[in-house]
């Protein structure tokens, strides 16, 4: 007996995931959902204007509109809103990290999981012969596809000076800081405040262009720099947004050593995460920890962890706010002498 079959139903809901994300990724390959964007549509007037097959994109449709992405009435289909933020161009960027989660790149280090488990070895290293970053220095189109991704991941990061108040800020060091959405934000609400993005070259094409206005007015300064080699001195924030889950303990101490020797006198260091409880796990939270382990020698870590770290760099939280999808803003500063 099988019972309702409810667990055997659950069991083909996850394991079909890969599935959905596929068919999700190749609905904005295909243009289906920028599309629909501009209005609803049957299924064959969409197969003619984008020259698909009428049926097979037909049953694409059916699929996306089975697990919310899209909805049907009268034959026409056109985005949920779930399906809006998938659309190309849209302010969140979502079509933009669906396509690099679908990417070879990511799934070719996800089909190494038993490796990983099994010897601790990092299984992106174990599909593609380097670590992460090295990849990206001799892929330029992986590169662009990551900084566009990334850049979508971390747009609730612009949420961060709601939470903590950058009015007094003199030098702000955005290390790591991407395609400089953060840095700019924060450079709109502080206007009396200077910053320095910290990147490697692929990700400084696209700060050039976020950050430029604020470049020319002498406000800001970019600057390819390795934060493991150390940090611009005498700032008195540095900011580091999904950055230390990407690196071991050893490597995210070191980042932090090279903050408090740097910093002034009475800085701080901004650290934006997800910071998983220190009992239990939101699934969220907990699939990103997972993709640490495939992707990189880091981790999500607790608040106990990070504080760890921070003690073993001369810091100390001062305080945790919230922000958006189970993040977390760490306030630190030097230990008191």
């Amino acid at each position: 007996m099988v019972g309702d079959g409810s667990a055997e139903r659950e069991v083909l809901r996850i394991m079909t995931g890969p599935w959905v994300a596929r068919a999700v990724a190749t609905a904005i390959e295909l243009g289906v959902l920028d599309r629909l964007a501009e209005g609803a549509a049957d299924g064959a007037t969409l197969a003619a204007e984008l020259d698909l097959n009428p049926d097979r994109s037909g049953r694409l449709l059916r699929l996306l509109a089975s697990v919310g992405v899209l909805e049907e009435s009268g034959g026409r289909y056109r985005p949920t809103g779930v399906g809006a933020v998938l659309r190309r161009g849209h302010p969140s960027g979502m079509a933009d990290l669906a396509l690099l989660y679908d990417s070879d790149m990511f799934t070719s280090a996800w089909a190494r999981l038993a490796d990983t488990v099994r010897t601790g070895e990092t299984a992106f290293e174990i599909a593609h012969g380097t670590d992460a970053f090295t990849y990206l220095e001799g892929h330029p189109a992986d590169a662009a596809r990551y900084t566009a991704g990334m850049a979508a991941s971390g747009r609730f990061a612009t949420t961060l000076p709601d939470v903590h108040d950058f009015t007094g800020a003199r030098v702000v060091v955005d290390l790591g800081g991407g395609d400089g959405e953060l840095l700019a934000t924060v450079l709109d609400r502080a206007p009396g405040a200077r910053g320095v993005l910290v990147e490697r070259p692929p990700a400084l094409a696209a700060a050039r262009t976020r950050l430029g206005a604020f470049v020319d007015a002498g406000r800001c300064e970019l600057v390819e720099g390795d934060f493991l080699r150390g940090v611009p001195e005498g700032a008195d924030v540095y900011m580091l947004s999904r950055v230390l889950h990407n690196w071991s303990d050893g490597d995210a101490r070191t980042v932090l050593r090279h903050c408090r020797e740097a910093m002034a006198p009475d800085g701080l260091v901004l650290i934006a995460e997800r910071v998983l409880p220190d009992d239990g796990s939101p699934w969220l939270s907990a699939v990103l920890d997972a993709h640490m382990m495939v992707m990189t020698t880091g981790a999500e870590r607790t608040e106990r962890g990070y504080e760890a770290l921070l003690r073993s760099a001369g810091l100390t939280t001062h305080r945790v706010l919230d922000l958006v999808l189970e993040m977390r803003l760490l306030v630190a500063g030097p230990v008191a002498s």
